[in-house]
């Protein structure tokens, strides 16, 4: 049986619209220096961190085995969802 044909389209635009978390603080960091008076370093500091992040929390899937232990579909969803909601914190903290 084939899976229905929706599939593949829907997977690489999930994809998608998560690896754009990698790149959210580059896009509003200009902003980010204007408003809080970061230095010049911001950029490589805020792209570092970006990756320490994802890379942490690579390891801890792996160690924990996540995508072992519950569906890769849902461990995905989860993620997106909480990665969402982390960049939506950004604007709703009242600071503009």
């Amino acid at each position: 049986m084939n899976p229905p044909k929706y599939i593949l389209p829907t997977i690489v635009i999930a994809q998608f619209f998560c690896t754009s978390l990698w790149f959210a603080g580059n896009g509003v960091l200009v902003q980010l220096i204007a408003e809080y008076n970061l230095g010049v370093n911001s950029l490589g500091n805020i792209t570092s961190a970006v990756q320490f992040g994802f890379i942490t929390g690579t390891l801890l899937f792996a160690v924990l085995t996540l995508t072992d232990r519950f569906s890769p579909s849902k461990v995905f969803l989860v993620s997106a969802v909480l990665g969402a909601l982390s960049n939506l914190g950004i604007v709703l903290d009242g600071s503009g």
